[in-house]
Parts: structure tokens; sequence; C-alpha cells
């Protein structure tokens, strides 16, 4: 546990358990849906032996080393990247990610990269890195939903740290550290990301080359197309990210980021735009209403992304439209988009390709 913080000291501080578990709930309540976790993905295997010379998020020689042995063990016990960055968040909050060979005075038994006490298993386990690291990992499997938590609440779940957003201060940091010794060639986006529909929804057409729609419409579609299937016109839509309207007229409402690049909804009736050039928009903002306004064979969203302008290095490493043959150039493809930010945009157990 983290020194001097344990929750084992909660009734010291005057903050008895049903307190922080009470103030926990309310906390789980307001947690949005659909934000992303940056960097989610299958988690690539790092070399202890191999970690980069240089320091990487103020993490050097040794503490990368034990970076890199938690990395793997979360791995070997079947979990992916989301998991190596919580596991690397906590040894971060615990023990600067080095191997402590001694307690404090809020947990004088607790030893190792995360701070274990002697409940959790014998001395040499827990001043080891890959044991004490599978330790913490095969108790992270048992909180229902962790994957859904923020990252900070579902380590305190395991950790039972007296400050639940304690280790919210390191994810920064983890996320470079397991970026750099991944070998991950890619960045992550970062930032808060959302859907742009509520859950359950389907995608009827894919970006790319497409076949004639009748409709008018271009046959190279910069674009996906989303929907409660089957036509349903009028569903909230969602900002999926923070920005400002540029435009909203012709069936067309877009939405430019701080970075630079442009996000449109497309056939939404301007009646049913809930937001005009100029505002300031949140992930998660109801923005309109799926409509079947413009070159639209049904109700649906036509979601975009046009990087002209971008100033943000991962999002600049997706490829454009025109290296595709695309006609229009500076889209993106929205399902790569998503994939940077650690989230599939249609995923398989819950979203149906129509097309």
């Amino acid at each position: 546990m983290a020194s001097t913080s344990k929750l084992g000291v909660a009734a010291a501080i005057g903050l008895p358990i049903a307190v922080v578990a009470s103030l926990l709930m309310i906390i789980l309540l307001v947690v949005a849906p659909g934000a992303a976790a940056c960097g989610a993905g299958q988690g690539g295997r790092a070399n202890p032996n191999a970690v980069p010379a240089e320091p990487v998020a103020g993490y050097s020689g040794e503490q990368l080393k034990n970076a890199a042995f938690i990395m793997n063990a979360a791995l070997d016990v079947g979990l992916d990247r989301q998991a190596q960055v919580l596991g690397v968040m906590t040894a971060m909050g615990e023990s600067s990610l080095r191997i402590i060979d001694h307690g404090d005075e809020a947990g004088p038994d607790s030893r190792g990269l995360f701070q274990q006490r002697d409940s959790w298993g014998s001395l040499a386990d827990r001043m080891d890195p890959t044991k004490s690291a599978t330790l913490f990992f095969n108790a992270l499997k048992g909180v229902e939903g962790w994957q859904q938590l923020a990252p900070t609440l579902a380590i305190h779940k395991v950790q039972r740290n007296a400050d639940p957003f304690h280790y919210e201060a390191y994810q920064d940091a983890a996320e470079k550290v397991v970026s750099a010794l991944s070998g991950a060639t890619g960045q992550c986006a970062g930032g808060d990301l959302r859907f742009p529909l509520s859950p359950g929804y389907n995608m009827t057409d894919d970006y790319g080359p497409r076949a004639d729609t009748g409709v008018g419409a271009s046959t190279w579609h910069p674009a996906v197309d989303l929907q409660h299937y089957p036509n349903p016109c009028g569903d909230p839509v969602y900002a999926i990210q923070t920005g400002t309207v540029t435009l909203a007229m012709n069936s067309q409402l877009s939405i430019k980021h701080p970075d630079g690049y442009t996000v449109s909804y497309l056939h939404m009736r301007l009646a049913d735009t809930l937001v005009k050039p100029g505002d300031k928009v949140t992930p998660g903002q109801q923005i309109g209403a799926v409509g079947n306004e413009g070159q639209s064979s049904g109700c649906h969203l036509d979601l975009r992304i046009n990087v002209a302008g971008n100033t943000n290095p991962a999002i600049a490493s997706l490829k454009l439209s025109q290296a595709l043959g695309a006609p229009r150039p500076d889209f993106v493809n929205p399902e790569e988009f998503y994939k940077l930010f650690g989230l599939e945009l249609c995923p398989t157990d819950s979203c149906a390709r129509r097309y």
C-alpha cells in the first residue's frame, strides 16, 4: 500500500469504512460511460534487459526494468495493455518503481514494488517483481468491471488506499512508460473520447470505396454510417470530443477540436441541432438527433473526421484518404481514429456491420 495513506488507518483519521464505500459509490455513479482508456489494446511484451538508456517520464534504469517485469506479468495472466498501465501506475504510486525492502508507519510489513503486506504472500514473492506483479494482476482480475472504472478507482479496489485518487497523478507517466517499453510505433492520442450514439448501434456503411447509393452521394465514402437498426430518426447524437462548433447548415454539423482537426456529423435536421457556430461543446454532450437529410437513403449518422490543420502527432500517423485514392483529401478512417484512443468504434460483441 502507498506509504502513509493505507485504508488500514482510516479509523485513526476519522473516516469510517462505510463512509469511504458510500463516497466511492457516488463517484462510480457519476463516471460517464464511453470515456476512453487511452492506449487500450493487446499490449506488447517488454524486454527488461533492453530498456531505453534515456529516462522515460522521469523514470530510468532499474525503474524501467521493473516496469518491464510488470508489463510482462500482465500478459502472462491473460490481461492486456490497459492492465499493464494500471500495474505500472500502481508501482509508481507505491514505490516509485523500486523494490522497497521496508514498510512504513501505516504498513510496517509492506514490501516490494506494490508495497504488499504479509497477507499477500511470502516475503520472497513480494520482493520479486514478476511474482508481486502477478499477485496484483490476479487480484485485479477479481474486481468486477475493472475495465470500465476510472484507472485510479480500479487500482483502489485492489490496493485499498485511503485516498482512492492517489494513483491518478501517475497515469500519464505510466502510459508513456508502457508505450516506450512495448516498442509501440504509434502514440496514444490522449484526451477524452466518447461514442456518438448510445450503446447498441450498428454500422451500416464503412469508410472507403462503395457502390452507388442512388441518392447522388459519393462512391468514395470518407466516413462511417451508424444507426440503431432499423432507421431510428430522432436518436440523440453526442459530441465525441471537446471543441468549437464551426458549421451548422445543410444537414452538417462540424466541430473543430483544439488540436486543429474537425469532426463532422451529417444528415441531422437543422431544427434538431442543439448547438450553433461559436458554441463550445464537451465530450458526451448531446448536439442533435439522427436524421435523413441531404444525400441520405435512410435515417443514420454519418461520422467523418478531417485532419486538415491537425497538430496532434498521433493523429498525424493515420493514413490520409488521398493516399487510398479518394477524391476528397485529408479525411481519416474513424475506426482507426478510435483505435488511437483505445476504443473500438464497432465492437464485435455489440455492433453488427450491415453493409
